[in-house]
């Protein structure tokens, strides 16, 4: 794991860990902008477990891994894969976050569904959350002489645990209240309109700005009848098309319209269009001149 200090303050820090069997919990206190886990270092320590990350402070961060992005106020967790690369970056540089790790395995146990909840936001209010921070705090706590004895539980209770907060996950993206869903959905064609001509536009990109996870823009949109790509595409080539007969940009060729556009292969470009529109794009554009002379 790699922290990255924010370069304009003098660095505070703190880790504290403790180990259970083969479960962990940990918290991280710091002066970090970013916290990475590198593929090399995933690679050397080879496990299969995952980690529920909590946002324990009060600034928002954001959790990144396999292009996917999602944003944590306080209290919220997400849970991540230790054998993928990931990033945590932190507003502000104040970093308090709490890491619960278990066996892949035990927590499959409890949840056949575990390889569709990876990267979905848990709300910071559940009693699971409660429990496990209640968890946390003694383990983390100097333990009584008796605590060997019934630490031999623990282990198991937290992968329980791991598995019912982000079950309850799961469950809050399937029923959002109508309007709620009215409203993203909204809010995904809105950006769409906005951002759809933009070349770096991506389904990460467009659920890291609403702070939803690109599984769930595809769930609506689907449930619309339609997807990401078709979205996007049907409205680069309206653009392009609007463009090709406008004596506003004449001055542009085809190939410069269809990079405006967002279309990075202009050979690609011609094919979606004479797909769509039946003509080629230079074509369109020679009968339109014609037009207007």
């Amino acid at each position: 794991m790699n922290a990255d200090p924010v370069a304009d303050r003098p660095f505070q820090g703190q880790l504290k860990i403790a180990v259970v069997d083969k479960t962990s919990v940990g918290t991280i206190y710091g002066t970090v902008k970013t916290i990475a886990r590198s593929a090399r270092e995933v690679a050397a320590e080879n496990t299969d477990n995952v980690v529920l990350l909590c946002n324990s402070g009060t600034r928002r961060i954001c959790v990144e891994q396999k292009g996917v992005a999602v944003d944590l106020d306080a209290g919220d967790s997400v849970l991540i894969e230790q054998c993928a690369p990931s990033w945590i970056r932190v507003e502000h540089a104040n970093c308090n976050l709490l890491a619960i790790q278990a066996p892949r395995a035990r927590v499959a146990a409890h949840l056949p569904e575990l390889n569709d909840r990876f990267m979905l936001r848990v709300p910071g209010r559940s009693t699971a959350m409660a429990l496990m921070n209640a968890y946390v705090s003694v383990l983390l706590s100097p333990l009584e002489a008796d605590a060997p004895s019934a630490l031999r539980y623990a282990s198991r209770h937290i992968a329980d645990l791991i598995a019912a907060a982000v079950e309850l996950a799961d469950a809050s993206a399937r029923q959002d209240p109508d309007g709620l869903r009215a409203a993203r959905v909204a809010a995904i064609y809105r950006e769409l309109e906005q951002h759809a001509g933009e070349a770096d536009f991506s389904l990460p990109a467009l659920g890291r700005r609403l702070g939803i996870t690109p599984r769930y823009v595809q769930r609506l949109l689907s449930e619309m009848g339609t997807s990401f790509t078709e979205e996007v595409t049907r409205r680069r080539l309206n653009r392009a098309r609007d463009m090709l007969v406008s004596p506003r940009y004449r001055r542009l060729n085809v190939t410069d319209i269809a990079l405006e556009c967002g279309f990075s292969s202009v050979s690609h470009f011609h094919r979606l269009f004479q797909r769509e529109f039946g003509t080629t794009p230079g074509a369109l554009r020679s009968v339109a001149l014609n037009r207007d002379e």
